[in-house]
């Protein structure tokens, strides 16, 4: 069933809200909404993730680790230019959207409808996540139908206004969510912290109520406990009228765990979406580590050091991890005493050869490179105290080859 046709639109079907569901033991993910058909009176499901990896929605929909794909804030722009073509205003005007339906005609609303499809279908395909949006989407355009040319009832009016009221808060949700993680995950890693993420976040809610600070999912995980002696505690342990910035009250901070099953989520929210995503990244001990080289966000192993990722690095055909490697060897490799050496050396036959004193063909160029390698070997494998007796001989019978 193609779900972004205007023909199914028209249809009597009835979307229910979406739900996430993970699957701890094959690591899949999948968001999907139940429909009914209300005239055959059949159901069927509508996946927009299948069988996808574990925290790919939440990944894709934060713009971690998917640096090359349409920013989610592009993505909330296009959402937000969709509105008006419903009569909506992002701030949602009751009286305007009325009048929207009482003046336009069916043939109004099928065009309105031909250019809201394929913009859902990009933004739904971009971040699948959004697609807890859907039915939304679907119940409005559906009513428009029914309404054209008729004043807009209440069942619609809701709808339309929940719906701009979701899309007008996408973009300072996500900003809040990633600004979250930043403190939570990306922080504390950088200061390679030696504690569980969903230790460092339920010390970062602590800590939010001791600095009289806002978190992000303080209202929505309220199910991560706070243990009763905590807070005091840490008060303690400084004079509490000289309030402790972040990382001094991690350092203070001693291991809390928790523990919650995962299951199947109703979305009905972004933010809701977003607050279980990041729970399951704290829940699983994710460690989100940003490129060195390309400023993307990535997974490491909870005791990995690497500092690059696996992406493919700009217009190259190499992933950063590789880019960076193969430039920290040639870093290495031309402050290297033979090298540099060998390089002058190089300069000066090739300069001879292009002079017209030495054929092309000159067998010197390949002893060189092979002078060059025997010596580049005897250096690496000499203590460090010796090697410069290394160095000495190797110009001495680098000027007698040359000679």
């Amino acid at each position: 069933m193609n779900l972004y046709s205007p023909n199914i639109i028209k249809n009597d079907f009835h979307f229910n809200v979406a739900t996430y569901s993970i699957n701890r033991h094959t690591h899949e993910e999948t968001l999907s909404t139940i429909y009914d058909d209300e005239n055959t009176h059949k159901s069927g499901t509508a996946s927009f993730i299948k069988k996808a990896a574990i925290h790919t929605g939440i990944m894709e929909i934060l713009d971690y680790d998917m640096p090359e794909k349409e920013s989610a804030v592009v993505t909330f722009q296009k959402l937000k230019s969709v509105l008006p073509l419903l009569g909506i205003n992002c701030t949602f005007d009751e009286e305007a959207f009325n009048v929207y339906c009482c003046e336009h005609t069916l043939k109004d609303i099928e065009a309105s409808t031909e250019q809201i499809m394929p913009i859902l279908q990009s933004c739904f395909e971009k971040h699948p996540a959004l697609s807890y949006l859907y039915p939304l989407f679907h119940m409005v355009m559906r009513t428009c139908y029914q309404q054209a040319g008729k004043p807009a009832d209440t069942e619609l009016l809701q709808a339309a206004k929940l719906l701009s009221k979701e899309v007008g808060s996408l973009e300072t949700l996500c900003t809040q969510a990633r600004d979250y993680l930043d403190a939570v995950i990306i922080a504390p890693s950088k200061q390679d912290v030696q504690l569980p993420s969903s230790t460092i976040a339920e010390i970062y809610h602590s800590y939010c109520l001791y600095a009289s600070k806002q978190d992000f999912q303080s209202d929505a995980l309220s199910t991560m406990e706070l243990k009763n002696n905590f807070l005091s505690d840490i008060r303690a342990q400084k004079d509490s009228c000289n309030t402790q910035n972040w990382t001094e009250y991690l350092n203070h901070a001693s291991n809390l765990i928790t523990d919650n099953a995962i299951g199947k989520y109703p979305i009905t929210s972004f933010k809701q979406f977003l607050c279980i995503g990041i729970r399951l990244f704290l829940e699983d001990e994710l460690v989100i580590k940003k490129c060195r080289l390309c400023n993307g966000y990535f997974r490491v192993k909870y005791t990995s050091n690497q500092e690059y990722c696996t992406r493919i690095y700009r217009d190259t055909s190499t992933t950063c991890n590789e880019y960076a490697s193969r430039k920290s060897y040639k870093e290495k490799l031309f402050s290297h005493p033979i090298h540099t050496e060998f390089t002058k050396s190089y300069n000066r036959l090739y300069a001879r050869i292009r002079r017209g004193k030495l054929p092309a063909d000159t067998p010197l160029m390949d002893q060189l490179k092979a002078l060059h390698d025997e010596y580049t070997e005897k250096y690496e494998n000499t203590h460090q105290k010796d090697r410069e007796a290394i160095w000495k001989e190797y110009i001495e019978r680098n000027k007698e080859l040359l000679n």
